[in-house]
């Protein structure tokens, strides 16, 4: 298929017309600026109703997303009516940003800049990135599944975010994640983190992260009463499945409290829970 320029897009390109769906990639949110550090030639979500009538052709509009308010720039365009894709996206923060795109906005499609030029060399974020990838493979049709049911949650947290924890509601539970930090000094294991919660069943979720401590209660909306973790398991692959790697207790979960997450790599916890309705 043939590419044409579209006119007033700011360097953005379109496929032309025809029996296939139409991609728009634009470097909508991290290009050059322009006055008042917005550039009124990209189609900004703001933008969209004048793009979607000029050129009806186009299915969708996927960023480019560079500005560190990446979740805020995923949901304006979702909320324009964009399926998620993000065609780039910088290195950095890749992998935490791929469980965002997936599971909060549940997306199906993300890819950071650079990350297979020769040009460049490996790094601990594309390493993060590849070992995320190749668990979201995994999980496979289990991940689609969960989209088209509501069964899934995600969330990136990083040192500088206004609040330093962050809550997500899924399946009748709060799952409330702060950043790790040190159990005898308390000083932040790692300047981000970022989970991934599916649910498998009722009262059991798979949890796919790094760098947090998750604690879990009843969400008031859904039921009242206390709730608590049964049981931690931490996962790996092996020969195409699922196994046990090791099992969590004790101070690993904070007597059954606190889901805590390794601050280095991303695994994929699976995780009990158990309720007790009030009296």
């Amino acid at each position: 298929m043939v590419l044409r320029p579209l006119r007033q897009c700011g360097g953005a390109r379109r496929t032309a017309p025809g029996p296939a769906a139409d991609v728009y990639e634009c470097s909508a949110a991290g290009g050059a600026p322009a006055r008042r550090g917005i550039s009124e030639r990209r189609p900004y979500p703001r933008c969209q109703p004048i793009y979607r009538a000029g050129a009806p052709a186009i299915t969708f509009y996927a960023p480019d997303i560079y500005w560190p308010d990446f979740a805020h720039w995923v949901q304006r365009y979702r909320r324009a009516g964009n399926p998620v894709f993000v065609p780039e996206s910088p290195p950095s923060l890749a992998a935490e940003h791929a469980l965002y795109v997936f599971g909060q906005a549940r997306g199906f499609g993300f890819a950071a800049f650079g990350v297979d030029s020769p040009l460049f060399p490996p790094n601990l974020a594309e390493a993060r990135l590849a070992a995320v990838y190749r668990m979201l493979a995994a999980l496979g049709g289990t991940l689609t599944a969960a989209q088209e049911r509501d069964r899934i949650r995600a969330l990136v947290l990083r040192r500088t975010s206004p609040s330093p924890t962050q809550t997500v509601a899924l399946g009748g539970y709060l799952f409330t994640a702060r950043l790790a930090r040190n159990w005898f000094t308390h000083r932040l294991l790692e300047r981000s983190g970022a989970l991934l919660v599916l649910q498998r069943a009722p009262n059991v979720f798979d949890v796919l992260g790094r760098g947090l401590a998750i604690t879990v209660r009843r969400d008031p909306n859904v039921a009242e009463g206390l709730a608590g973790m049964a049981g931690i398991t931490q996962l790996r692959r092996h020969a195409g499945r699922w196994v046990v790697a090791k099992r969590l207790n004790g101070d690993q979960s904070n007597q059954g409290r606190t889901l805590l997450l390794s601050s280095r790599a991303f695994h994929l916890y699976r995780v009990d829970l158990y309720s007790i309705p009030r009296s």
